[in-house]
């Protein structure tokens, strides 16, 4: 009995089904916690659906053959579901990154399910060993997945919270006076020093305008990392990221693990384990505090799974393309649209709060995309064109419209911390720092792309844990240490390439 089931399983033409099962399980173990389930659910019966839908029009298309209608349907989804792990394969060598192009390797694709679509309705063979072949290694791989995700479950069932605070040295602080607490992060904010010996610009006015709102400037700081999550992941931990490779985008690993470590980062539990309420208006979501807003820059929820598929890559790419050749105008205006939207809208949304009785203190996290790209207005505050309007644009283009923005970065964000010093009677602790440097200028000395802004205003102006030279990763050991009387070492301040 148990035989023949097997058989019958190993057998079966409905295999497009353990195609879609294995993404599904496989996306979810490796992003485990990370992807809210009913978002998980509808995306595994929109693929069934879509899949059930494709497998009937095989039938039709090959004369009710249900082994050819299997084999074309697993194929086209093999191709759209794992669209992006080939093409991030083929890129990996340079005598193949030619075709990983999106623009080569999408046609491609196409002209792959095409072809198969023609050879199977010519051909008379059968493919019984074939079918039993892809039957036993998709139940093998869910199998290995499903023994992961368990595995990962019984791990994070038996992290106790305060277990973890210990391990940090973490003590409670009864008799520590509780303020709200800002982290304005300014995405790739290029340091003093940085803009001095890139652009030979001086920042000492946006530096002295600073001190007179009270702020302390720690000079000479970097990022410890030169990509965002895992600048942040590390901050928020306020250690260093082990044993996750190379930082970069297209390590998925590494990328997986930094997304992870800063959805449940210590930071944000310690001072939950004080009594303070998290308020997250960043573009990315804490355990229990969602992204108060979506970059569209970085996977996150079930995108984390899908932007691997066809209609992911195709969709995020394609209409800056098709602008690039006229055929599209307005789109890369509305990406600046939206940018300065949520800017503004989480700036807004922040002094609103701060204005407001609050029943508990706060932590509030507030990301802007600025001076990242797009570069949406000049130092004057005129709008600048999308590069998608712009004829020849070159380095120097871009390294001028960056410094462009980053000057009205200054004065919109002087403005918005007098506004906040005001909304909090000044009695708020406030962190205004960068996660990042500008990373082209990496490409004229490395380390610049790491060197980074990084102030502080504490209302009784106890500074004495800042030091410069200092980088991310020590920024809330020295706060904690500051505001909890905590005794948190530092850690040596390094640069990971």
């Amino acid at each position: 009995m148990v035989q023949a089931r097997l058989r019958k399983l190993l057998t079966t033409n409905w295999h497009f089904i353990g195609v879609i099962l294995f993404f599904v399980i496989h996306g979810y173990s490796e992003h485990q916690g990370l992807i809210p389930f009913h978002e998980l659910l509808l995306l595994l019966t929109i693929l069934l659906v879509a899949g059930l839908l494709l497998y009937g029009i095989g039938k039709k298309i090959f004369k009710a053959d249900a082994e050819k209608a299997g084999l074309f349907t697993s194929f086209v989804f093999v191709l759209v579901l794992f669209f992006g792990v080939i093409q991030d394969f083929l890129n990996t060598f340079n005598l193949f990154s030619l075709i990983g192009r999106l623009i080569i390797f999408f046609p491609l694709c196409l002209l792959a399910i095409g072809g198969l679509l023609i050879w199977l309705r010519k051909t008379r063979l059968r493919f019984g060993k074939p079918v039993l072949l892809i039957n036993s290694l998709l139940s093998i791989y869910i199998l290995i997945d499903l023994c992961m995700i368990t595995q990962h479950f019984l791990a994070l069932s038996s992290d106790k919270k305060n277990t973890a605070l210990e391990k940090y040295g973490l003590t409670n602080c009864d008799t520590c006076t509780r303020v709200p607490v800002y982290l304005v992060l300014l995405d790739t904010y290029l340091g003093s020093d940085g803009l001095k010996e890139y652009y030979q610009y001086d920042n000492t006015a946006f530096e002295t305008s600073l001190r007179k709102q009270g702020f302390h400037i720690t000079a000479g700081t970097h990022s410890n990392y030169i990509f965002t999550i895992f600048s942040m992941a590390s901050t928020l931990n306020m250690q260093y990221l082990g044993n996750v490779g190379s930082p970069v985008i297209k390590n998925h690993y590494a990328y997986n693990a930094a997304v992870s470590t800063f959805h449940n980062n210590m930071v944000c539990r310690y001072f939950e384990s004080q009594g303070y309420q998290i308020v997250n208006y960043s573009i990315f979501d804490i355990k229990d505090v969602p992204a108060g807003y979506r970059s569209g820059l970085l996977p996150d929820n079930v995108k984390l799974i899908t932007q691997q598929t066809m209609y992911y890559r195709v969709s995020k790419y394609l209409p800056l393309f098709l602008e690039r050749n006229g055929w599209a105008p307005g789109t890369a205006k509305k990406v600046h649209d939206d940018f300065e939207m949520n800017n503004e809208q989480m700036m807004n949304a922040t002094l609103s709060d701060a204005r407001k009785k609050q029943d508990k203190p706060t932590f509030t996290y507030l990301h802007l995309m600025m001076p990242h790209g797009p570069f949406i207005f000049d130092s004057t505050g005129k709008r600048m064109p999308p590069f998608t309007e712009v004829r020849n644009i070159d380095k120097q283009y871009i390294d001028e419209a960056f410094l462009q923005y980053l000057v009205y970065t200054n004065k919109r964000i002087s403005t918005f911390l007098n506004e906040l010093k005001a909304a909090t009677g000044s009695k708020a602790v406030i962190i205004l720092m960068s996660d990042h440097g500008y990373q082209v200028a990496g490409r004229k000395e490395r380390s610049l792309a790491y060197q980074n802004l990084n102030a502080v205003y504490i209302p009784d102006k106890r500074y004495e844990g800042w030091y410069n030279g200092m980088t991310n990763v020590n920024q809330f050991r020295v706060l904690f240490n500051t505001l909890f009387h905590q005794s948190l070492p530092m850690l040596k301040d390094s640069i990971v390439y």
